[in-house]
């Protein structure tokens, strides 16, 4: 699948919005990934395919995890805002044939994960600083990501726990992982 092929399917499933915002997080991986140590036309395809999914109802989302193990994962039975990348990732691999790296970033693009790839930092980072992000967290990871990429991610994770908290809502064990793994990088 070519950047333009993603960019059209995209267009065709999300709603205005949320395709301003793909475009946006699109945008942001192409040029963070040199950053990370990313491929940029990688980034920039996981970029268009990260949402495809986020519109989709609980029925549609579910039955597109179906395929795989995903639904006996007890963090994720909970987790209805993270089915999206899960779903998105699985019709990536079954029905675009996209790489297990990109399928990966997608997956993993709002949970993160332990060891998370060059590729899956920089998409979460992506979504996270976006330039159609307006709110006081995400402008202070993005001026911290003009300097330090893997100091942003770090804030990125650390405001996205600190959130969960306040909300008293279930942590993803994936994204404790991932601050710990980034963590222990630096």
């Amino acid at each position: 699948m070519t950047i333009r092929e993603a960019d059209a399917l995209a267009r065709g499933r999300l709603s205005d919005r949320r395709y301003y915002h793909t475009q946006c997080v699109a945008k942001a991986a192409r040029e963070l990934a040199p950053r990370f140590g990313a491929d940029p036309d990688s980034a920039e395809l996981a970029g268009y395919l990260h949402d495809i999914f986020k519109e989709e109802s609980d029925d549609v989302l579910l039955k597109t995890m179906g395929a795989s193990d995903i639904i006996s994962d007890k963090d994720l039975a909970k987790k209805h805002a993270l089915w999206h990348a899960f779903a998105a990732a699985e019709y990536a691999a079954a029905k675009l044939g996209m790489p297990a790296e990109i399928c990966d970033a997608i997956r993993y693009h709002t949970s993160g994960r332990d060891g998370m790839t060059p590729l899956d930092k920089t998409l979460f980072l992506a979504d996270y600083i976006s330039e159609d992000r307006k709110y006081d967290d995400c402008v202070k990871v993005r001026k911290t990501a003009e300097e330090n990429v893997d100091k942003a991610l770090i804030e990125g994770l650390r405001y996205t726990i600190a959130e969960l908290l306040e909300r008293n809502a279930v942590i993803d064990t994936r994204t404790l992982d991932a601050y710990n793994s980034c963590v222990r990088e630096i």
